[in-house]
């Protein structure tokens, strides 16, 4: 993996602070189902927007150990990574990159599906090989996965 610029580094900071923050408050309920195919695994979240009136419901996510798909189907976020902050609209599709911890602020109801090449046949190992809560772990594999294909 190729080191962070200093403005990602910041990206990646700013999205900690911002989920620390978040974890004070009282959270939403989600449910993620999860689909298993042949070498694929789909992760599917509807995330509800705010139902206090003015307000955006926050969500942030694990940091993602490989490039993946993610698809909205409906929905309206702005995202924010490491690479800065972007809106989708569904319909659409984009590719998640590894290393990859987002923000999500849901202005509308978002069905977001992120589908991911993995052997995985349960919840529970597919989040022990896809996702992270820690950069330093992230980092570990990165580098494990280097010396592998050289």
């Amino acid at each position: 993996m190729n080191e962070l610029s200093r403005t990602q580094e910041q990206n990646r900071q700013a999205i900690l602070r911002a989920e620390e923050a978040l974890l004070t408050l009282p959270q939403l309920k989600m449910e993620a189902k999860h689909y298993f195919a042949e070498g694929l695994c789909a992760r599917e979240l509807l995330m509800k927007a705010s139902d206090i009136e003015g307000s955006v419901a926050v969500y942030t996510g694990k940091i993602h150990l490989k490039d993946h798909l993610v698809v909205i189907p409906y929905g309206h976020v702005t995202v924010a990574d490491n690479d800065g902050t972007k809106t989708f609209k569904g319909p659409c599709t984009f590719v998640g990159k590894a290393g990859s911890k987002r923000a999500l602020m849901v202005h509308e109801d978002t069905l977001w599906i992120a589908i991911h090449a993995s052997n995985a046949t349960t919840q529970e190992e597919a989040e022990a090989t896809l996702v992270s809560n820690d950069y330093e772990d992230f980092l570990k594999i990165q580098e494990k996965r280097k010396c592998l294909i050289s």
